[in-house]
């Protein structure tokens, strides 16, 4: 073999590997970038670990019935209540970027459907608490959609009253139960790293399990005030649910 003949083959052998080589050093620098993408992505999710406090505002909508009926239809929430406007706080605490796990108490006027009328003066309020966890989605740096779920408790209470001269009269109604599911959803908009606002749309279902009364006299002559109370369960149950729609703040820590 000549040596021109040695050099050609050796040509011919750099050419052929030279792909390969390409192939590696491009294959080497996309498993770089991967790997400083990754890196980025969780020094991000353990930047945004913390404490959250959420605060809430809207319209709620009652659906369904308190209570069933074994002589046919059962009276509608609607037919006692037409809307309430919840006030919530969240608390709780982000795990990494899109998972959080938290407790909530939420206070609401209730209004009322029908007038009480020119003598008589009624309020309603319901109080809910309980635990909740969401799951939140990146889709830009700011905009982050979320989904959750939810678990707790209810108190609804209605509050009748009159009076007439000196005697005063308190009539008050209640219903309490556990509320199985909250569905929730919305989008947080993050003003800065530490506080975000958006809307958020919330399903509350449950059932009311024990039914309260109460009544209260005062200045009742020779008797002087008077105050009794009861509860007992309630035998036939129906599913419930408040429909709530609002805007919703969140403060990280």
């Amino acid at each position: 073999m000549t040596t021109r003949t040695l050099w050609k083959l050796t040509a011919l052998s750099l050419t052929l590997s030279a792909p390969s080589f390409a192939a590696d050093w491009r294959n080497d620098g996309n498993l770089r970038r991967k790997e400083v993408k990754s890196t980025e992505a969780l020094e991000q999710a353990r930047e945004d670990r913390g404490f959250a406090l959420g605060l809430r505002a809207g319209y709620s909508l009652p659906l369904g019935s308190a209570v069933g009926s074994d002589r046919g239809e059962a009276p509608g929430m609607r037919d006692a209540y037409s809307g309430a406007i919840p006030l919530q706080v969240d608390v709780g605490y982000f795990f990494n970027s899109n998972v959080y796990l938290g407790a909530y108490f939420q206070y609401a006027p209730v209004f009322l459907a029908e007038d009480c009328g020119a003598d008589v003066s009624c309020s309603a309020n319901q109080l809910r608490f309980g635990v909740n966890a969401s799951y939140h989605f990146r889709a830009s740096e700011k905009l982050m959609p979320w989904l959750g779920l939810g678990i707790g408790y209810e108190l609804l209470d209605t509050k009748l009253s009159a009076s007439a001269g000196d005697l005063e009269t308190v009539i008050g109604a209640g219903a309490r139960g556990i509320e199985f599911a909250s569905v929730q959803g919305g989008a947080d908009y993050r003003v800065s790293d530490t506080f975000s606002i958006g809307p958020y749309l919330s399903l509350a279902a449950g059932v009311y399990q024990t039914a309260t009364s109460r009544l209260e006299t005062k200045n009742v002559p020779i008797l002087g005030d008077i105050s009794e109370s009861a509860s007992e369960s309630i035998d036939d149950k129906a599913v419930h649910a408040w429909l709530s729609g609002g805007v919703r703040m969140q403060f990280r820590f």
